[in-house]
């Protein structure tokens, strides 16, 4: 089986105006039209071992934001796909106020490009020289995030749905930081939520599923 790919968001895109996805299974272009993770699209087992190169060129102006749906067109074209939307319950967690309450920076403005160049050109050169070991670390910095957003971007460490119940409104400045396996002592995810002054609780959460009706094994030529 073909490890999955794919996390929900936008089409990611090989240069301006061009889309290119090699050796993707069936099943993670399905999500991605969709905008689920793989394990919420529910279809025959063999969606998995079918892997397809696709390269198109959307219309020009065409906004980055209408990429799933024009992969959805061309699996219904090419493949002859037809789903339907679905729920189910499931393991999940739910992003919680920690025991001494959040410890939260206001969301920042947009830091200008160039600057943001720097500084990251500026923490190489200081791991650099501080031989500070980076293998296996994951970090990812949001200026400006509101909570429902940062529980929908803490899926990629969770690999479960997370659903936000701080009841905090607004937009914070949020930095996670993990290590692969939880090699480090307090690497986590469950630690990175914790030093925002926030939690991760196990729950049974609804799942929005995607589920495939009909599909075929070989697509229609060009």
């Amino acid at each position: 089986m073909m490890r999955s790919v794919w996390r929900p968001g936008l089409i990611p895109m090989d240069g301006p105006g061009r889309v290119r996805l090699m050796d993707w299974a069936l099943l993670d272009l399905i999500a991605a039209a969709y905008r689920v993770r793989a394990v919420q699209v529910s279809g025959p087992a063999w969606l998995s071992d079918q892997a397809f190169d696709l390269e198109a060129k959307p219309p020009d102006g065409a906004p980055k934001e209408e990429l799933n749906a024009m992969l959805q067109w061309l699996l219904e074209e090419r493949f002859g796909l037809k789903v339907h939307r679905d729920t189910r319950i499931g393991r999940g967690f739910a992003l919680l106020m920690g025991k001494n309450g959040p410890r939260l920076k206001p969301g920042e403005p947009p830091p200008d490009p160039r600057k943001r160049i720097e500084d990251m050109q500026k923490r190489a050169q200081e791991n650099q020289e501080s031989g500070t070991p980076r293998v296996g670390l994951s970090r990812a910095h949001f200026s400006s995030i509101s909570m429902e957003n940062l529980a929908s971007q803490l899926v990629r460490f969770t690999e479960a749905p997370v659903t936000d119940e701080t009841g905090l409104t607004g937009t914070y400045s949020v930095t996670i930081e993990t290590w692969k396996n939880g090699d480090v002592p307090g690497g986590t995810i469950f630690d990175a939520v914790e030093k925002l002054g926030l939690k991760l609780e196990a729950r049974k959460v609804t799942i929005e599923t995607v589920v495939v009706d009909h599909v075929s094994k070989v697509p229609i030529a060009n």
